[in-house]
């Protein structure tokens, strides 16, 4: 009996402390008055996005994230000029890169990732004066000759006649 009766009581004891307000099991809610505000950034600004921020409090962690704040986008940050000089037939390029991390326009970004291209014409060839030999064949009374000329910056080697 004694032991329902101590059973009873220490159950009635813990409804009154969890029942009552302010007892000392229950947890008080610490009022913060939120001047300890600052600024923490939800999305980076990249070069061609803005960035977002939202107000929390240092004290309490609340977190106010209808209140944003938009910062600028940090623009592109062009690199060396690169370029690939053109041929006889082949055309070059000059091309800018981003040096941002992570930026698409950078280097190993995107696969046309450049910020800027400039194409650079085909110089075409330049053919040296060349040699003459003669061909022997007569035609209205002139001697044919052949001409091999060689290009001075790729190697190509052009053939043409004429008669003299």
């Amino acid at each position: 009996m004694k032991t329902k009766r101590h059973i009873a009581v220490i159950l009635m004891v813990l409804m009154v402390l969890v029942l009552v307000p302010g007892s000392s099991t229950q947890a008080k809610a610490k009022k913060c008055n939120h001047k300890n505000i600052t600024w923490v950034t939800k999305t980076k600004a990249t070069c061609t996005n803005r960035g977002l921020k939202y107000k929390k409090c240092k004290s309490c962690g609340k977190k106010w994230t209808d209140v944003i704040r938009r910062t600028p986008a940090l623009g592109h940050k062009p690199g060396k000029v690169k370029i690939l000089k053109p041929g006889c037939t082949s055309v070059g390029y000059k091309t800018t890169n981003c040096t941002r991390k992570g930026c698409m326009n950078s280097y190993g970004g995107a696969e046309d990732g450049y910020l800027t291209v400039e194409t650079i014409p085909a110089l075409g060839h330049s053919y040296d004066k060349g040699t003459s030999i003669k061909i022997g064949k007569k035609r209205g009374g002139k001697m044919q000759y052949q001409k091999t000329q060689k290009c001075k910056r790729c190697g190509k080697r052009k053939i043409s006649y004429y008669y003299k």
